[in-house]
């Protein structure tokens, strides 16, 4: 069984956010976050008279933003992008497989289950918090929570799952078992629904099949990487699937709203993709987990 959530190769949505990843949007993306199924993405650009003429704001203000409506300059367009979808064959045998899975969740969805799997990959598990908006931010923090891992070779309860798996661990839980790249882990835990993706949570009963040797995550490399990596504002492609780069949450809050969108965190602080320096000669192209979740 696979995740139909995450699967790219059915929905194209031709708004400008997505032209850097080919126009590709997730099922999740479109049929749960943004609901755009089947009308296509509609949106709202703002505009200022004055300053597309280049004339100055009466106000003071630089740029269109939430404070403009009202003010007889201030004008908002209406746009649909369209939202194309698999031929008509690939399309229906899609539903079908979305079927099943989603009855498949339905049964599994917040309960316990034993589950066995292969680290693929063990990151920082990061979220930032910015008080104000992005263009004017009053502080922000970068808190580490704890440690994403992802999972392949995964089995839940009898079931074989061929895609990727998440567990989301604390970091005393990590400090202690020193989870890394190719341990055969099983184990008991909560299997939840996180944006698109299967996470597990609550360990319990840990039996590594296979432990490997070799560097691991601690608290400390984390802290660090916490405090000099740098949040991209683009996805490049070089970025998602680099062992470096992972994506983090970003909450806004502003005027007591919640605003929570996904950014690429490069944990070799590189200000940018065309400014990257780091091990330019190893082929690091769509062989990460990262790439999975990278449309959320």
């Amino acid at each position: 069984m696979k995740n139909q959530y995450k699967r790219q190769d059915i929905f194209r949505c031709t708004h400008d956010a997505h032209g850097q990843r080919g126009h590709y949007v997730s099922v999740f993306h479109t049929m749960h976050r943004k609901r755009c199924f089947p009308n296509g993405c509609t949106y709202f650009r703002w505009k200022c008279h004055e300053l597309e003429h280049r004339r100055k704001c009466y106000r003071g203000y630089s740029h269109v933003g939430k404070n403009c409506p009202g003010c007889k300059y201030f004008d908002d367009e209406k746009f649909t992008r369209s939202l194309v979808k698999a031929d008509e064959s690939g399309y229906h045998v899609f539903l079908d497989e979305l079927h099943d899975f989603e009855e498949w969740l339905r049964d599994v969805e917040n309960k316990e289950h034993w589950f066995l799997g292969t680290i693929r990959s063990v990151k920082p598990h990061i979220r930032k918090t910015i008080y104000g908006n992005v263009d004017h931010p009053k502080t922000e923090h970068t808190n580490l929570l704890g440690y994403l891992i992802c999972f392949e070779e995964a089995f839940i309860g009898n079931q074989r799952f061929d895609d990727f798996v998440y567990g989301v661990v604390g970091r005393e839980f990590q400090n202690r078992l020193k989870f890394r790249h190719g341990d055969r882990v099983e184990f008991r835990g909560m299997l939840t629904m996180r944006d698109g993706r299967l996470v597990f949570q609550q360990f319990k009963k840990i039996t590594f099949i296979e432990k490997k040797e070799g560097a691991f995550w601690t608290d400390s490399e984390s802290l660090v990487a916490r405090s000099t990596g740098t949040t991209l504002a683009k996805q490049a492609e070089k970025c998602i699937s680099c062992d470096q780069g992972m994506l983090i949450d970003v909450v806004e809050r502003n005027n007591g709203e919640d605003k929570l969108y996904h950014r690429i965190f490069c944990l070799q602080g590189m200000p940018s993709a065309a400014a990257c320096t780091y091990d330019d000669s190893k082929e690091i192209y769509g062989n990460t987990c990262s790439n999975q979740f990278s449309n959320l």
